[in-house]
């Protein structure tokens, strides 16, 4: 008796009413349950998956400022540049930092690490894809080349106000720029620019 009770519960919602044909109301309530039935599987599958902004995979913006190949990245103004940068080595296990001072076009060496300053920059600004030197901006960075054992391990802009952001890439080491010496043009040379052709 236990197993038709389900059975019997369905018959009592299906009992017609009073002055109504019983036929009818059960075929009402099977078409009603099979279009029920039929609106949910189609909504199911009509429902296309799509990804939100945020659920999709991160890309690495490309870095004007990093790791540079391209010798665009190294205007020739910048390279044409008289003066030299102080670079800071922190040694991270006994946080022992040493100050070196590079000449333009020359090359310092420390612990097996090679460092060339090839460019200079009082005020450096990217401007629709091109770098100027701004003299209304403080922004002093120094474009330098460090390797280790012959192999180039970065290449680019280092900056003095953004010491963190940019450089070699090493667990035990960290180089950054504490500050730029830029002598200004000979004066032959600015009186040059200034006179009209």
């Amino acid at each position: 008796m236990a197993e038709s009770a389900p059975l019997l519960r369905v018959y009592r919602c299906l009992k017609p009413i009073e002055g109504s044909n019983p036929s009818l109301s059960a075929s009402f309530f099977l078409a009603a349950l099979f279009l029920a039935g039929l609106l949910l599987l189609t909504g199911c599958d009509r429902k296309e998956s799509s990804q939100i902004q945020w659920q999709l995979p991160l890309e690495a913006p490309e870095d004007p400022h990093g790791v540079q190949q391209d010798e665009r990245a190294l205007p020739e103004w910048a390279a044409s540049a008289v003066g030299d940068a102080t670079l800071v080595w922190l040694e991270k296990s006994t946080a022992r930092l040493t100050p070196i001072m590079v000449a333009m076009n020359e090359q310092a060496t420390w612990h097996g690490w090679n460092v060339r300053l090839l460019g200079l920059a009082n005020g450096l600004r990217l401007q629709t894809g091109a770098y100027i030197d701004d003299e209304n901006v403080h922004n002093p960075a120094a474009f330098v080349e460090v390797s280790r054992n012959g192999a180039v391990v970065y290449r680019g802009w280092l900056y003095q106000e953004f010491p963190e952001l940019f450089g070699p890439d090493d667990p035990d080491w960290k180089l950054w720029l504490k500050a730029i010496s830029v002598q200004p043009p000979a004066e032959e040379e600015t009186e040059g620019k200034n006179m009209l052709p």
